[in-house]
């Protein structure tokens, strides 16, 4: 089954309409909005002023915990995820909670990626030229400052596995930028307005 990436946003797009709290809008678009210029691997949007505090601060824990504070490390964290063309992910099962400190978040991630990089994570790797899916359980919460810019990431992340994912289920980074075109030059006005 190829995943619809346009559904990567559907806990915020279900979630938005239903906020009456301007903070909380503003939060929650911000994340939608960061979501979508990740899996396309538009890192120097996501690290923009207007969307990220100048020293972001981000805590991943699996297996062991590992910090990337302060631009230059993070924006490094980014650009080795397009990189290595592990940069387009998929949410599934995403449950959203919005506060005005930050939003809390669960999903099941679903993460494209060369079978090196599949092997270099633990999987079973009989093919070399093949794409594998990591899928993996998420739990996120992110703060945000006054102006409702992303503070930092706490991700943490459990139990994942790998499957060669055969070729018509591949989605590769240029399909899902011309996939997400659209719903990007919408999140921009939502922000700009």
């Amino acid at each position: 089954m190829k995943y619809d990436i346009r559904l990567l946003t559907k806990a915020a797009d279900v979630l938005l309409p239903k906020l009456t709290n301007p903070r909380h809008k503003a939060i929650i678009s911000n994340y939608r909005r960061h979501a979508l210029l990740e899996v396309c691997g538009f890192y120097e949007e996501i690290l923009a002023p207007d969307m990220t505090v100048e020293e972001p601060d981000y805590w991943l824990y699996q297996g062991g915990t590992i910090h990337y504070k302060g631009m230059e490390k993070v924006r490094a964290l980014y650009k080795s995820l397009v990189d290595t063309n592990t940069c387009v992910m998929m949410l599934e099962d995403e449950h959203l909670m919005v506060d005005d400190w930050g939003f809390t978040s669960e999903s099941t991630f679903h993460t494209f990626m060369p079978a090196w990089i599949a092997a270099s994570r633990g999987a079973e790797v009989d093919d070399l030229g093949a794409t594998y899916i990591a899928t993996a359980r998420y739990g996120m919460h992110w703060p945000y400052d006054a102006q409702a810019r992303m503070i930092g990431e706490h991700v943490y992340m459990g139990g994942t596995t790998f499957r060669k994912c055969p070729p018509a289920e591949v989605m590769t980074l240029e399909e899902v930028r011309a996939t997400l075109a659209p719903l990007i030059e919408d999140a921009r006005s939502v922000i700009a307005a």
